[in-house]
């Protein structure tokens, strides 16, 4: 039998966005319309009229915290590959204020992208949304200024033909998931390297060599350290102290293992151990989970929160935004994982660990349960959390990396039974 090699772009739909062919019909047929619409609007400069060194960059990342967080490796190789260039970065509202003073972009755009806002089918597509106008008043905006070069890692239709109105000269981004005619670098994936810090940084290699930002460290504000130092020393907690984050919360609910759990591992841990744990929460919703000496609730301001992380040996957590934080910081992770795939969106530090249970058919579900509730979190107990914990600080103490004690990178949870390396 003859074995036909398989096209590489239907191989990227398939293990990096799971798409089916019904929705790749979909996709054909959306680009379609878009295509029709093309003539009637100003075509952007010719890519013939682009600098040789671009001066004037637009990076497109308009989703979570987590999200930019996952860019910023990105970010930091495009500052040093064009250090005069203007880098601008169209991004969540609400996040406008978080890659500020790290030196990789000069300029925020603040956007509320309306299939962003909701995780409601209908709210995102839904026609009479209030941040319709003011959204293509900001794609406006941004084509009046021709940008010389656009960015996105999105793989997807709808951010290509985001760039394609941005005006830019030059828009590199990924084609296999509907939308290439709108890009003039079209860029095919490794799917071999499926994170997405990894599917944003292979977005360079049309320009050739890149050369990596001096800035490597997560800039945090001097006063801000120095108020994290003063709310531990407030607490009793000295230098010699490992100190446990835990962090219940995750923007979506089927991402959340439950404060319950959290709440049974950190009691374990203090019980077991001479740790100190801090419990993370919102502002506003300090309630302790429980009593204990070694437990603070730890209840601040964005900015104050990034500035306590830093100084915490360990983080629990769920598959989350403050997750990708803590690599930013350097802080090792326990993180539990429900209906996303860790190799695309998981932690990367050497350390990290990942509790899971890997035999959910339906992963990654993007966070549309189609159950009453997300049962691969439920399937995962407090034991095999708290196993995996005790292991990550026998690491730190012992000042080794994962691999010369014997343990992996991922700590897997199969159903029924206890977690394992």
């Amino acid at each position: 039998m003859k074995i036909v090699p398989l096209d590489s772009e239907v191989a990227a739909r398939a293990t990096l966005l799971k798409m089916t062919p019904r929705k790749w019909r979909l996709v054909r047929t959306f680009e379609g319309a878009l295509r029709a619409v093309l003539p009637m609007l100003p075509r952007p400069p010719a890519l013939e009229t682009v600098r040789a060194e671009p001066t004037s960059i637009l990076v497109v990342e308009y989703w979570n915290l987590g999200d930019l967080a996952i860019l910023l490796p990105f970010l930091r190789k495009l500052r040093g590959s064009y250090p005069e260039a203007r880098i601008s970065l169209l991004v969540n509202a609400g996040l406008a204020t978080f890659l500020e003073g790290q030196g990789v972009v000069d300029e925020f755009i603040p956007v509320r992208v309306p299939w962003a806002q909701h995780h409601s089918r209908w709210k995102k597509y839904n026609p009479f949304s209030s941040l319709w106008i003011p959204f293509l008043r900001t794609l406006m905006n941004l084509r009046v200024r021709r940008f010389d070069v656009a960015f996105s890692g999105r793989m997807d239709i709808r951010d290509n033909f985001l760039l394609w109105m941005s005006g830019a000269s030059r828009r590199v981004g990924y084609g296999f998931a509907g939308g290439s005619p709108f890009l003039t670098d079209i860029v095919l994936p490794d799917i071999s390297r499926p994170h997405r810090a990894d599917l944003w940084l292979r977005l360079l290699e049309p320009f050739g060599s890149v050369r990596q930002d001096d800035q490597k460290d997560f800039r945090i504000e001097d006063g801000k350290r120095q108020w994290a130092t003063d709310l531990l020393r407030s607490l009793n907690v000295d230098k010699n102290t490992v100190v446990v984050g835990i962090h219940p919360g995750a923007r979506s609910p089927v991402r959340r293992w439950g404060d319950a759990n959290f709440a049974e591992v950190a009691q374990n841990l203090l019980r077991d151990t001479d740790t100190t744990v801090l419990w993370f929460s919102e502002p506003g919703a300090d309630t302790a989970p429980f009593l204990h000496s070694r437990c603070h609730v730890v209840s601040v301001e964005f900015k104050e929160f990034l500035a306590i992380l830093a100084r915490c040996q360990l983080l629990i957590c769920n598959d989350s935004g403050p997750m990708h934080l803590a690599n930013l910081l350097g802080v090792p992770v326990v993180a539990v994982f429900g209906p996303q795939n860790p190799s695309w969106f998981g932690p990367r530090g050497p350390q990290d660990r990942v509790v899971i249970h890997p035999e959910m058919w339906c992963r990654p579900c993007f966070d549309y349960c189609i159950f009453d509730q997300p049962y691969c979190l439920r399937t995962i107990t407090t034991e095999q959390m708290h196993a995996s914990a005790e292991r990550a600080l026998a690491v730190i103490r012992h000042g080794s990396p994962a691999s010369e004690l014997g343990e992996k990178h991922v700590a897997i949870a199969p159903g029924g039974g206890n977690s394992h390396d």
